[in-house]
């Protein structure tokens, strides 16, 4: 997983402002932009006033740089749209009733050591996130997109600008480590997103497996119509509601599973694209 994950954020570099789920249009400032900022006056620099250039510098940069950053990312993650789609297929997951499958998590060969005993276990599952009601599939967006829609630096220095040639030269020195850092963010915020964004799906792909092999519960739902509903104020017709009375969970009872012939194949996705 984590030489996918590297491999899709080297495709990515050449390719940020995201707002939500979608990109904005035009690049953010670059960091020749925050590197002109001045005041235009004179005056001496002292300890205080270094440090409060370094700190803004340093802040404005890696807003600045992380704006950037997610911008180009988010718009290489648009232009490979139908690959992702592709690769993260939510609707093939969704119940007939309208309800999104819970994680599941699988941990294999597992042990526990302590002073006096080791105890080891061949597959240890979790529950991570139960199932919920959805009116329209997720996508990959909101995953991926989550974490990069940071603003620009514009607003974050707060009115402290360089003033002098050697406060200009602090706060470049400042600029350029904290655009650094942010590029680095964002790069991190997208490998965690995609970490989670595998993980997830790849847990409700996992409910199917155990479900069919009576490992784990359907959710019980309630389905409750009414012909009409409300009063002299409001009337609501073909009122029917749905709800969850029981989310689903193991079945630890042996001899309700089920044997199942596994003929399917399974691949790790390509994410080199």
């Amino acid at each position: 997983m984590k030489k996918s994950t590297l491999a899709l954020l080297v495709c990515l570099y050449a390719s940020h402002a995201i707002a939500s789920a979608e990109v904005a249009q035009s690049a953010p400032p670059d960091i020749q932009h925050y590197m002109d900022a001045s005041s235009g006056e004179k005056s001496d620099i002292t300890d205080a006033r270094a440090d409060m250039m370094r700190q803004a510098g340093r802040m404005v940069g890696y807003q600045g740089g992380k704006a950037q950053r997610a911008w180009e990312l988010g718009r290489s993650l648009i232009a490979r749209n139908n690959q992702l789609n592709a690769l993260y297929d939510f609707r093939t997951l969704i119940s007939n009733d309208g309800w999104l499958p819970p994680v599941i998590d699988e941990a294999q060969d597992v042990a526990h050591i302590t002073s006096d005993q080791i105890r080891t276990a061949s597959h240890v599952y979790r529950i991570l996130s139960p199932e919920r009601f959805v009116s329209n599939p997720p996508s990959w967006r909101t995953w991926l997109l989550a974490g990069l829609g940071a603003s620009n630096g514009d607003n974050a220095a707060q009115g402290i600008f360089p003033k002098t040639s050697d406060e200009r030269h602090i706060w470049q020195e400042a600029l350029e480590k904290g655009w650094q850092e942010g590029r680095d963010g964002a790069d991190h915020t997208l490998e965690a997103n995609f970490n989670r964004l595998t993980r997830d799906y790849r847990g409700m792909v996992l409910y199917s497996t155990l479900l069919r092999q009576g490992y784990i519960s359907r959710p019980s739902i309630s389905d409750e119509a009414q012909t009409v509903s409300g009063d002299r104020q409001k009337m609501v017709t073909g009122d029917r509601v749905r709800r969850i009375r029981e989310h689903a969970g193991f079945t630890p009872n042996k001899r309700a599973w089920k044997p199942v012939v596994n003929t399917e194949s399974h691949h790790e996705p390509n994410q080199d694209f």
